[in-house]
């Protein structure tokens, strides 16, 4: 087949993520299996206009804040019958490709939609402009297929009006270099919390600091690793600083992968407490190296953790809540080991390969080619 991919960002963006990450892993596969794959996304500074990667020819456009608009007369202009299907990723705000194409199937990736949460993270104006495109992707979509990457995402779909019939749940891969334990790499003597992830408002990491200040009464040497970097960074370093924390919170902003596995085997915990997540890639990362999660019940985490098995769910934005089932964990070796041989048997689930086949099949069915 060939394939036209639009995502907002490709995998060599400053501000890329776990999502791109995705992109990237399905696409290579996709590659690698004999088809051919043009990734039509927002430019950046420094950035070549076009060039390839892992096979993949990654084609760029002006910045994100206008790529939305300027996507879908790219795709035009490529000569759309050239494909034999467009998947577009909705992890921004929507390009509307099938007002703009109609001669090539357009099928659609969520990993998840804001709705109201976009005015926690966005200046009201944003918020107002991201909410307010979502509101037309049921009709807009009508005759797409849905990848949605999580039963939450599916169900949250269903509810703006979305055929279920039209959706189908395809759960993401990871690096599985994650699940070769280093035996040299021990946990750290004292208590230890990581989060891994991007330092974004939604992401309430907030709550993880706040959670760590407390339990420094109990747990006097803790130390949170804070993986990552972000546009929310600033706050979160005024937070520690007012409370004190600067001993017990560290950022280490971002990290190889192989000093991110360093990180995830040295923790005791991990800690993710997003407000609303397509899946919980870092709780999945986590689980592979052995580490259990506490995290927020909200949409996306609630299916990345079995609650009592692979680590725990809280109410979300509920700190004390937060704060007693660490330290729960924290001072429980028995029930942490034998949650950490759980989350990492339910990590091996789950594979880039195995994502890439499924979400083949997909587009095969979005052609109306597929046997």
């Amino acid at each position: 087949m060939r394939i036209l991919v639009i995502n907002h960002r490709d995998m060599k963006n400053p501000r890329a993520g776990g999502l791109e990450e995705l992109v990237q892993q399905t696409a290579k596969y996709w590659v690698a299996w004999g088809h051919h794959v043009d990734l039509l996304c927002a430019g950046y500074a420094g950035a070549p206009r076009e060039e390839t990667i892992d096979g993949i020819h990654v084609i760029r456009g002006p910045n994100e804040y206008v790529f939305n608009w300027w996507a879908p007369f790219k795709a035009r202009a490529l000569g759309p019958r050239q494909y034999d299907v467009i998947l577009e990723y909705i992890s921004k705000v929507p390009c509307f490709v099938p007002v703009f194409i109609r001669s090539t199937p357009t099928a659609v990736m969520i990993p998840h939609l804001f709705g109201k949460t976009a005015f926690a993270e966005l200046p009201w104006l944003m918020a107002a402009y991201a909410y307010a495109l979502e509101q037309p992707i049921p009709w807009v979509y009508r005759q797409c297929l849905f990848w949605a990457l999580s039963k939450t995402t599916a169900e949250d779909l269903v509810g703006r009006g979305i055929p279920r019939e039209r959706i189908e749940v395809i759960y993401p891969g990871f690096n599985e270099d994650l699940l070769k334990a280093d035996p040299q790499v021990e946990k750290t003597e004292s208590p230890s919390l990581i989060y891994i992830g991007r330092l974004k408002r939604y992401k309430r990491v907030d709550l993880i600091i706040s959670a760590t200040a407390k339990l420094r009464t109990q747990f006097p040497d803790i130390h949170l690793f804070i993986v990552g970097t972000g546009d929310y960074e600033k706050e979160l370093r005024h937070q520690v600083a007012s409370l004190g924390a600067e001993k017990s919170v560290e950022f280490c902003g971002f990290v190889s992968e192989a000093r991110k596995k360093e990180l995830m085997q040295m923790a005791w915990i991990g800690a993710q407490t997003s407000t609303i997540e397509g899946w919980g890639l870092g709780v999945i990362e986590a689980a592979a190296c052995g580490t259990p999660t506490v995290a927020s019940d909200s949409p996306g985490l609630r299916e990345s953790v079995r609650d009592g098995e692979t680590g725990t769910l809280v109410p979300h934005g509920d700190v004390e809540a937060l704060q007693n089932k660490i330290a729960c964990l924290l001072a429980d070796t028995t029930l942490r080991e034998t949650m950490g041989t759980e989350a990492r048997a339910w990590a091996r689930q789950f594979s880039w390969k195995e994502m890439a086949h499924h979400s083949l099949q997909f587009l095969e069915r979005a052609t109306g080619k597929s046997k």
